[in-house]
């Protein structure tokens, strides 16, 4: 048995049809772009500290980071990257525990921690990474480094041509340790779950 479908479109129906199946793929990728929510509240010259996990939601413009002088840290940090090229570099910044515990508060719940680049770029820490004030240098090891959000590299300022100048900086997690990769520039967010 054979059924026949008849469709009794009118010219304005059958192109407002069209229209909506020509935008559903571009209102599903807009509505599910991964960093999206992460970034509310954001922007150049601001930093969002937000997730279910923070007792203040907040909004940091530049001079509010730069004033928390009990979080400052400044320090030559050893890097390696993917290609085993090592290097130091000269940071000025505000430790991420710090800005995280003492500013924005934590819930007892707390336990990871998502920084998100105005790129999209994420990288994610436990707590207890973010807490660290032990990260080494293997080529130096008395040297003890901190998880930090840098404002300033080599004496500069950081470039600003992306929007927000802040780097999450962070030593080596042991020798040997490819800690690079894990840097994020133009930090945009940090959301704690």
């Amino acid at each position: 048995m054979k059924i026949k479908c008849r469709q009794n479109f009118t010219r304005p129906a059958k192109t407002l049809v069209l229209l909506l199946l020509a935008l559903l793929p571009v209102m599903f990728l807009t509505g599910c772009r991964g960093g999206q929510p992460d970034s509310a509240g954001a922007g150049d010259g601001f930093l969002a500290i937000q997730g279910n996990a923070v007792v203040n939601v907040m909004r940091l413009s530049m001079d509010e980071i730069k004033s928390m002088e009990d979080g400052l840290v400044e320090d030559d940090y050893f890097s390696v990257n993917t290609y085993g090229t090592k290097e130091y570099t000269h940071f000025k910044g505000v430790w991420l525990w710090y800005l995280l515990q003492e500013k924005a508060g934590l819930k007892d719940h707390a336990s990871k921690v998502s920084i998100i680049a105005k790129d999209g770029y994420k990288v994610e820490y436990t707590l207890e990474e973010i807490q660290r004030d032990d990260y080494i240098d293997e080529q130096n090891p008395g040297a003890k480094y901190k998880m930090i959000l840098a404002w300033e590299e080599d004496g500069r300022e950081c470039d600003t041509a992306e929007g927000n100048p802040l780097k999450l900086v962070v030593g080596q997690k042991g020798p040997g340790d490819v800690n690079k990769p894990f840097w994020a520039r133009n930090v945009m967010a940090i959301r704690v779950d």
